[in-house]
């Protein structure tokens, strides 16, 4: 057991009247965002498996292996799939603001 003592300051806190929550409530609305990373990271997936096909598939006629091919097309594609990613996340981001401002 721990030393510590145990509170319950939950029944010490009176529970508000619907007319005090009334006065201090401010109006809201929830604003459903995309996941950037989520977005990001699928860019860099697809980024991965297109520089897998192209190394399978190209033919490999500069001496290298083919795994150094798959890296140096990796890296690229996935940075490419990342920016077009985020891009894509920025843009139905501005959209559903832009939506949602108009009504």
């Amino acid at each position: 057991m721990s030393d510590v003592p145990q509170h319950d300051n939950a029944s010490a806190v009176p529970e508000p009247l619907p007319e005090d929550l009334e006065s201090v409530a401010v109006p809201a609305h929830v604003r459903s965002a995309p996941k950037f990373g989520s977005f990001i990271g699928t860019g860099v997936g697809a980024g991965i498996i297109v520089a897998a096909v192209l190394a399978i598939f190209l033919p490999n006629s500069t001496g290298v292996g083919r795994f150094l091919v798959f890296v140096v097309l990796a890296l690229g594609l996935c940075l490419l799939g990342a920016v077009i990613g985020g891009a894509l996340a920025t843009g139905l981001d501005r959209a559903s603001t832009a939506s949602k401002e108009n009504r």
